[in-house]
C-alpha cells in the first residue's frame, strides 16, 4: 500500500483528507512544516500533500527542502490551497510541486490527482531504472570493448585512446614498452596453460607497481605497455623498472620456471603534446636496443637511439677499410657484444679450443645493490661497469651484458687461477674507479673453464 503525508495546519482539512483516501492509501498527518520534515527523516512516504499558508515554515519553504534532500527529492509534492488564482497554481508548480488542489477539495478529484501523480511517478521511476541498467550494461560492454579477456589488463584500443587525450592535455609521465623474453619457450615446453597463467603473473607484477590513475596495457601475445603520468623523474622510473623485473624473476623461480623467460622494458620520457605514434615507436626502439644487449634489462630512450637511426647502410668498401685500419691503432678494450652475437663468438672458440686445446675461461660478474637507497640506479652501475673494462681487459677477450645485473666474459688463453686473477682485478679497478657508489653494491663472480662443444 502506498503511503502518504498530509501537511496542514487545519485539523478538519486533515481529517478530511484522511478520510478520502485512507480506502486506498495509509495516511499520516503532520500539523506544519516543521513537522513534516521531522516525520521524514524516520518514514518514508510516496507523495505528499502540502498545505501553503502555515506558521513557522510554509509550504514553499517546507518543499524546498524537501527538494535539496537527496533522499527526499524525488518525492511528489501536491500542494493544497484554497486560492485558485491560476498564478497561485503557477508558483507552486515552480516551486517543485507536482500538482494542484485547490480547497475544499472534493475527496473524487483528490483521489483522481493523487492516484494520477502516483502512476506518473512510478512510470518515470521505472523508466529511470531501465535506463540506469540500459547505462551500466552499456558501460560493462565498453569496459569489456577496452580490456584484455585474459590479464584483466587493458587493451591497445584503451591505451591509444586514453593515451592521446592525455597527451594532448599536456600531461607528463613515463612509457614503458614491455616484452617478455623466450616466451616461446614456455609455451612450447609446458604448454599454453603455463603459457597463459605465465602472463597473468605478469600482469599481477605491473599491477603491483602501479598507482592508481596509471595505464597498464596488455598489447597482444607477450608485449605490454605502462603509462605513469606525473612520473617524470628518470631515478624514480628506473627503480620501478628495476622492481618489475627483480619482482617477475622471483615469481617465475618460486613457480619453478626460473630463468626462463625474462622481462626487457624500453623506456620514453613524455614531455606532453607527443603524438602517440610518436611515443610509441621511440619506446619500441628502446626496446629494441635491449633486446639486442643481453635482454632482462631496461633502456631509456635517448640520443644514443637517434645516432642508431641514422646510420645509413650505403657504404663503399674503402670507407670500411679505413674504418678497420683505424680501429686497429686504438685501444678499445675488450669486445663489447650483444648477447645473440656473444653466442656466436661462444661457439666460434669452443670450436678453437677443440681443435687447438686453448684455456679458456668463461665469467659472469653479478652486481649486487645493497643500498635500496641509493641515488644511483642498477643500470647506471652497469654503465660504468662497461666503462671500466675498456681499461681492465684485452682487446681479445668478449663480453656482453647478460641480464640487468649480470656481464659475462671469455677470457681466451688463461687457465682458472690466471683467470680468477684477472676477475679479482676487474673488480678491484672498478670499485677502486667508484669510490662513491662501492658501498651501495658489491660484485661477485663465478668462473668456469669452457670445455669442447660447450653450449650457452
Amino acid at each position: 500500500m502506498k503511503r502518504l503525508l498530509v501537511v496542514d495546519d487545519n485539523d478538519m482539512n486533515c481529517i478530511m483528507a484522511k478520510r478520502a483516501l485512507s480506502d486506498k492509501y495509509e495516511v499520516f498527518i503532520a500539523n506544519s512544516g516543521k513537522e513534516a520534515l521531522t516525520f521524514l527523516e524516520n518514514e518514508t512516504v510516496d507523495l505528499i500533500l502540502m498545505d501553503i499558508e502555515m506558521p513557522e515554515m510554509n509550504g514553499k519553504e517546507a518543499a524546498s527542502k524537501i527538494k535539496q534532500n537527496e533522499a527526499w527529492s524525488k518525492i511528489p509534492i501536491i500542494f493544497l490551497t484554497a486560492d485558485s488564482d491560476p498564478k497561485t497554481e503557477a508558483e507552486c508548480l515552480s516551486w517543485g510541486a507536482d500538482d494542484f488542489i485547490t480547497k475544499p477539495f472534493v475527496p473524487v478529484v483528490m483521489n483522481t490527482r493523487v492516484s494520477r501523480i502516483l502512476e506518473v511517478h512510478d512510470l518515470r521511476k521505472d523508466l529511470e531504472t531501465q535506463l540506469e541498467k540500459k547505462t551500466h550494461q552499456m558501460e560493462k560492454a565498453t569496459q569489456k570493448s577496452l580490456t584484455d579477456a585474459l590479464t584483466g589488463l587493458r587493451n591497445r584500443d584503451y591505451l591509444e585512446k586514453k593515451l592521446t587525450e592525455l597527451l594532448s592535455e599536456g600531461v607528463k609521465g613515463t612509457f614503458f614498452m614491455i616484452d617478455l623474453d623466450n616466451f616461446k619457450q614456455i609455451n612450447d615446453t609446458y604448454g599454453h596453460i603455463v603459457g597463459d597463467k605465465t602472463l597473468q603473473h605478469f600482469a599481477n607484477v605491473l599491477r603491483d607497481y602501479a598507482r592508481e590513475g596509471d595505464i597498464v596495457c596488455r598489447l597482444a601475445g607477450d608485449e605490454f605497455v605502462t603509462f605513469y603520468p606525473e612520473l617524470t623523474e628518470r631515478k624514480i622510473a628506473a627503480k620501478k623498472a628495476e622492481g618489475i623485473i627483480k619482482s617477475f624473476g622471483d615469481k617465475m623461480t618460486s613457480l619453478g620456471f626460473g630463468g626462463i623467460v625474462s622481462v626487457s622494458i624500453g623506456i620514453i620520457a613524455a614531455q606532453g603534446g607527443e603524438e602517440f605514434k610518436t611515443l610509441y615507436n621511440k619506446a619500441d626502439k628502446s626496446l629494441y636496443y635491449v633486446k639486442n644487449n643481453g635482454k632482462n634489462a631496461y633502456h631509456f630512450y635517448d640520443e644514443h637511439n637517434k645516432k642508431i637511426e641514422e646510420i645509413s647502410t650505403v657504404v663503399d668498401l674503402e670507407y670500411v677499410s679505413n674504418m678497420m685500419e683505424q680501429g686497429l691503432t686504438v685501444k678499445k678494450g675488450p669486445f663489447n657484444v650483444a648477447y645473440d652475437e656473444f653466442k656466436k663468438v661462444y661457439d666460434f672458440v669452443s670450436r678453437n679450443v677443440a681443435r687447438k686445446k686453448q684455456k679458456v675461461q668463461v665469467v659472469l660478474f653479478t652486481i649486487h645493490m645493497t643500498n635500496k637507497k641509493a641515488e644511483i640506479t642498477l643500470e647506471e652501475v652497469m654503465d660504468r661497469w662497461e666503462e671500466a673494462l675498456v681499461n681492465s681487459l684485452r682487446t681479445v677477450d668478449t663480453g656482453t651484458r647478460y641480464s640487468s645485473s649480470q656481464y659475462m666474459m671469455i677470457f681466451l688463453d688463461v687457465d682458472m687461477d690466471n683467470g680468477r686473477i684477472v676477475a679479482e682485478r676487474v673488480i678491484q679497478r672498478f670499485l677502486s674507479r667508484n669510490e662513491d657508489i662501492k658501498d651501495d653494491m658489491n660484485v661477485t663472480y663465478d668462473i668456469r673453464t669452457m670445455e669442447p662443444e660447450d653450449v650457452v
